[in-house]
């Protein structure tokens, strides 16, 4: 039998060493709770949720990927106690029960490596008896399970930096060991690289991954948000794209700008 010789970089042929993201996780570890020692003001008989971070076992399925995905590897290695400091100051020692704040975002960190596109679908398989048991574990729930309501609560409460600080401790972790790059590939079926979006434009280019609203644009989102519209959209702040568009619908008979959700 014959094989074929491929021609790979070193980098196409190195492997995820699990051994050495283990270590590299018990550093952090050790790191955060150095760092964030302020203590969470509400006593823990109050909580809804005990996290408690415990080392799990990790294995690979036949086709080499981490059973359970990646949130099971982030919950298995990663000690969320730490964010419990990073929440203190949104929370007092009165008022009534409370979730563990790491228990939420250890859940909003597990939706969004799973890749949930929101709230209720995440708590729908949170809920469920086999799908949600890997969350449910991890988190520390056991007769108090959150609901789409609580998550959005919670996220209200401590604010979206807080969230988006922890998740981005995981993103650096996984960026360092290669299993995410932060690069997106986009087609019109042919294998071509584009710049295009899932229901985006179809001239996006490279500066449409960020240009300036002016007051009038600012305006214009503000009138759709206040009017309930579920999906914002400006004009295209190129020109050429605009005479384009302009040119190719006329021909229709209705001319129309293309709008950039």
């Amino acid at each position: 039998m014959s094989r074929d010789i491929l021609c790979l970089s070193n980098d196409q042929l190195m492997s995820f060493d699990l051994e050495t993201f283990v270590r590299h996780a018990e550093v952090l570890n050790h790191h955060h709770c150095e760092a964030f020692p302020t203590p969470f003001p509400k006593a823990p008989s109050r909580w809804l949720s005990h996290y408690q971070f415990t080392p799990r076992p990790i294995t690979l399925t036949t086709d080499g990927n981490i059973d359970g995905g990646i949130s099971w590897l982030i919950g298995a290695t990663l000690d969320f106690s730490f964010t419990r400091a990073i929440c203190a100051p949104h929370y007092g020692a009165r008022g009534g029960s409370c979730y563990d704040p790491a228990s939420l975002l250890l859940l909003e960190v597990a939706a969004t490596v799973d890749q949930y596109v929101d709230y209720a679908h995440f708590c729908r398989d949170l809920h469920q008896s086999d799908k949600g048991r890997r969350y449910r574990e991890l988190a520390g729930l056991h007769d108090h399970i959150p609901g789409q309501g609580d998550l959005c609560h919670f996220r209200y409460r401590v604010g979206d930096g807080v969230v988006h600080k922890t998740i981005a401790v995981v993103v650096e972790l996984l960026r360092t060991f290669g299993l995410i790059t932060g690069e997106l590939l986009s087609t019109d079926g042919r294998l071509e690289p584009s710049y295009a979006r899932y229901k985006g434009c179809a001239y996006a280019c490279e500066g449409c991954h960020a240009f300036r609203v002016d007051e009038v644009g600012q305006h214009e989102l503000c009138e759709q948000l206040h009017s309930g519209a579920k999906r914002l959209q400006l004009t295209c702040p190129f020109p050429e794209v605009v005479d384009t568009v302009r040119e190719a619908t006329a021909k229709k008979g209705n001319a129309r700008d293309p709008r950039c959700p």
